[in-house]
């Protein structure tokens, strides 16, 4: 006899660090050689194909994204200084990503926003992610994967290792390794993305922006 019975959707999902996802976009953006920013639906459909090969889902795959500023609303607060994070709202909104601001800045402080932490744990608890995929470098999320993985919820990590000169020094950025070790899989994205067109898939092509014709 057939089996008719509909198999149920995995639901990922996406949690990103918008304190490092900043340096990332401008690595790639100003200092690597491809000079292109991140486009948020070609990152979305790497992941969705990342996930697939992981974790090997039996039927379609349900996927929610969220992105946590390191500061606050601008528009709440008045900061002119960063008004033009509305725009790159709308980029992401447009990507189907929903953003999160912070209930102060915590760029001053060099500190990401941990209310992604307690947003993970909350979706997990309520069995409305099966998988989260967290792109992020920071230690200050370290506690999360075993808390998650408690409640049967793997973790992937997208983390980068890059570095580049700055104007006196090196600018060196990496992976937290207590972070890196605690998750259920890692990637190292610079690997990933490192390469220029010719040596990758369109599918890792498509995480860049298209460079405008001159």
């Amino acid at each position: 006899m057939q089996n008719n019975e509909a198999v149920s959707p995995m639901r990922v999902g996406v949690f990103i660090d918008g304190f490092t996802f900043r340096k990332v976009n401008e690595y790639y953006r100003i200092h690597h050689n491809r000079h292109s920013p991140i486009n948020f639906v070609g990152l979305k459909n790497w992941i969705n194909h990342e996930v697939i090969k992981l974790f090997k889902p039996q039927g379609l795959i349900c996927m929610e994204s969220h992105y946590y500023h390191p500061y606050e609303d601008p528009r709440k607060s008045g900061n002119q200084r960063y008004m033009g994070t509305l725009q790159f709202e709308s980029r992401l909104v447009e990507a189907g990503i929903q953003v999160h601001y912070s209930s102060i800045d915590l760029t001053e402080l060099k500190r990401p926003n941990t209310d992604l932490m307690d947003d993970a744990v909350i979706f997990a608890m309520y069995k409305k992610i099966d998988v989260a995929v967290l792109l992020s470098t920071q230690g200050q999320y370290a506690s999360l994967p075993p808390q998650l993985k408690m409640m049967g919820v793997p973790t992937l990590l997208l983390g980068w290792n890059f570095e580049y000169p700055a104007t006196n020094y090196m600018v060196k950025w990496h992976t937290d390794a207590l972070l890196r070790e605690r998750s259920s899989h890692y990637v190292a994205m610079e690997k990933v993305m490192g390469k220029e067109n010719g040596a990758v898939s369109a599918i890792v092509n498509k995480i860049f922006q298209k460079r405008k014709a001159n």
